[in-house]
């Protein structure tokens, strides 16, 4: 036998029993594991005040009821190795102190507890899997048998199975090659040395493999199961291969991770192996957790200079009534941090809040992780910058279903309106709180998920709603009592003069008239006209662009324009004809803004169902007529598209 396998079986031979990679004498099936952890979560909630083993058993019990095929261990000591899988982070030797990991709740997420369904989550097996470091603070003898083991056994495995497969072409090892070659190497580094002894194993020619099986009672078979859940590896009894449509997926984690082993080490280890994060995401985890405790560090006095600026209103009115306006010139200024966003039918609480979306990594992995939405951002922003003012707004806050969309964060809508000497929130900030873990993760970092989350007192969320709007959602009365209503009235006392005394086209009406003459008729014909008040124009339902006249456009009756379109149809136009056509139609674009906006209102919704009131109904039946008439009008002429007396009030009042 070479005399160097002969020193390796010596080293064997002496060796403390399970001093190799190491998990612990339980099943490592990530299924069964994740029920365990689900009746752990479940028991750490109660109060019924049984054991932890009795706990179980009995959920055991009801599960198999329902789902009689599955096989979950029964022993909470299995607990110990979903520590080993980041599932759990132990907090002290007791099981029911354990903290639910952010990877557990990522899995149950995936699967909606049907754990048996790993299918589903199969790539965040192997991501943790793949994190597994030995020896770390979770290994009960990681001060013993294990102290000088350091390495992700993972890592070391790949290596050495791709440099065999490159030197060989067959990218395997045998079970005794694993056993007692490649689990007993305690560094990365060191993982030529065992390349030598399998080379050196493999041309030996007397019983050397036999040797080594002598000293298998010293070795634990459980690491060798949680392998054969990862989809990068082939195991049986016999061997461990490399799959062929995986060893590219494997070379390239191998290529980072070599350059370097020593970079992914941290001295926050337990953290990192219950986080979403992979191993070569070791960095952002890294980042992230220094940002959180900067975070958490500067948070400390911040109740003392947080601003309390933080209200709930909704600004509604007609369309046009100036609720934008009022928004920006009344409770925004320069420095105030605004984001806007705006409901409609299909926006949901996940698109306000956010959800769990799949997320790439640099090295191809895909996961899943929760995405915030405007809401949680703003949430998170307001809260870790207490001396900024921040502002969110919600257009057309009826538009989309609002007390669905905000869902149970609507009961943060209540705000302390005093405060005591020890009260630890300031005046704005929500009075009730609630538990949301993926809020919660956002605002204040992950090792606080479970804090309850609250409306901070720089924070003001701030809606509009058109009361014209008829075919939207309603606001309930347990919604609205939580926001300051406020009317915006529709009058141009502040509006600018430039739009008030704009004239419309070349009418010589200005709008400030046009619009004051039109709802005092909408006012005076309210009791034939449903929701009245609600059909007026607003001062700021027109841009002022909308009003300017373009007289390129020339006289559309003298017969210039249907010329040139029927020379057009007929391709005969000259190129002067064709500018000319061109520059008409360009005119007519600017120039049919205001009635295609305005006019076009108030015959298909104003006066949708008593046209006659202000319309000559009688001379027009469609806004096809009616657009037609005012484009091929001049001046005042344009309004002959209404009543006499309309027309009189407009002329009376210039």
């Amino acid at each position: 036998m070479n005399p160097i396998l002969e020193n390796k079986i010596e080293e064997l031979k002496n060796a403390k029993n399970y001093e190799c990679w190491y998990l612990v004498k339980q099943p490592t099936a990530f299924d069964s594991l994740c029920y365990l952890v689900s009746f752990l979560k479940k028991y750490k909630s109660s109060d019924l005040g049984k054991n932890l083993q009795d706990f179980i058993g009995k959920e055991l019990h009801k599960l198999q009821v329902i789902k009689p095929n599955l096989e979950i261990s029964n022993n909470y000591r299995a607990l110990r190795v979903a520590a080993f899988f980041g599932l759990i982070i132990m907090t002290s030797s007791k099981y029911d102190d354990a903290i639910i990991t952010d990877t557990f709740e990522e899995i149950t997420t995936r699967c909606s507890g049907d754990y048996e369904n790993t299918e589903l989550y199969s790539d965040i097996i192997q991501r943790q899997i793949e994190k597994i470091f030995i020896s770390s603070q979770i290994d009960e003898a990681y001060k013993g048998v294990r102290y000088s083991y350091r390495l992700y056994p993972i890592m070391l495995l790949y290596k050495v199975l791709l440099e065999l497969g490159r030197s060989t072409g067959i990218y395997s090892i045998t079970m005794t090659e694993y056993r007692y070659l490649v689990a007993v190497t305690k560094k990365f580094e060191e993982f030529l040395e065992t390349l030598i002894l399998i080379k050196l194993l493999r041309e030996d020619k007397s019983n050397a493999a036999n040797d080594f099986e002598k000293y298998r009672t010293k070795f634990d078979n459980k690491l060798i199961q949680a392998l054969k859940q990862l989809e990068t590896l082939n195991i049986d009894k016999d061997s461990i291969s490399l799959k062929e449509n995986k060893i590219e997926e494997v070379a390239k984690k191998v290529f980072i991770f070599e350059k370097n082993p020593n970079v992914f080490t941290t001295d926050n280890y337990i953290k990192f192996l219950g986080s979403t994060y992979s191993l070569f995401e070791l960095e952002k985890f890294e980042e992230e957790l220094n940002n959180k405790e900067l975070v958490i560090i500067n948070n400390k006095n911040k109740k003392n200079n947080r601003l309390e600026t933080g209200i709930n209103v909704i600004l509604y009115g007609v369309p046009g009534s100036g609720k934008s306006w009022t928004i920006e010139h009344e409770y925004c200024n320069p420095k105030s941090i605004v984001v806007r966003l705006v409901f409609h039918p299909d926006y949901t609480y996940y698109d306000f809040i956010g959800q769990i979306l799949p997320n790439v990594s640099e090295n191809g992995q895909v996961s899943y992780k929760f995405t915030p939405g405007p809401l949680t951002n703003i949430l998170r922003d307001s809260y870790n910058n207490p001396d900024k003012e921040y502002i969110l707004i919600i257009e057309e806050i009826n538009r989309g279903n609002a007390p669905a969309i905000f869902g149970e964060v609507f009961q943060l809508l209540d705000r302390k309106s005093d405060i005591s000497d020890n009260d630890e929130f300031p005046i704005g900030t929500s009075e009730y709180g609630i538990i949301n873990t993926d809020i919660a993760a956002v605002m204040y970092g992950k090792d606080r998920a479970e804090d309850e989350v609250r409306i901070p007192s720089n924070l003001s969320i701030i809606g509009t709603m058109n009361t014209s709007d008829q075919n939207v959602f309603t606001l309930d009365t347990a919604f609205q009592r939580r926001w300051n209503m406020r009317l915006i009235e529709n009058n141009f006392e502040n509006v600018d003069s430039e739009l008030a005394d704009a004239v419309i086209l070349d009418t010589e009406i200005t709008w400030k008239n046009f619009c004051t003459e039109i709802n005092n008729i909408v006012a005076l014909n309210g009791v034939r006209m449903a929701a009245s008040e609600d059909k007026r124009l607003g001062a700021y339902f027109v841009h002022i662009k909308d009003l300017y006249y373009d007289d390129k456009m020339g006289n559309l009756s003298d017969g210039e324009y249907d010329m040139l379109r029927k020379k057009e149809s007929e391709n005969s136009l000259f190129d002067v004809e064709k500018e000319r056509l061109t520059e008409i139609r360009n005119a007519m674009k600017q120039n049919r803004k205001f009635p295609e906006k305005v006019i076009k209102y108030l015959w298909d919704d104003a006066f949708k169902f008593n046209r006659e009131i202000v319309f000559e109904n009688t001379k027009y039946q469609s806004l096809e007529q009616v657009i037609h008439e005012f484009m091929y009008a001049n001046g005042f002429e344009r309004f002959k598209i209404f009543k006499d007396d309309i027309q009189n009030a407009f002329r009376n009042s210039k």
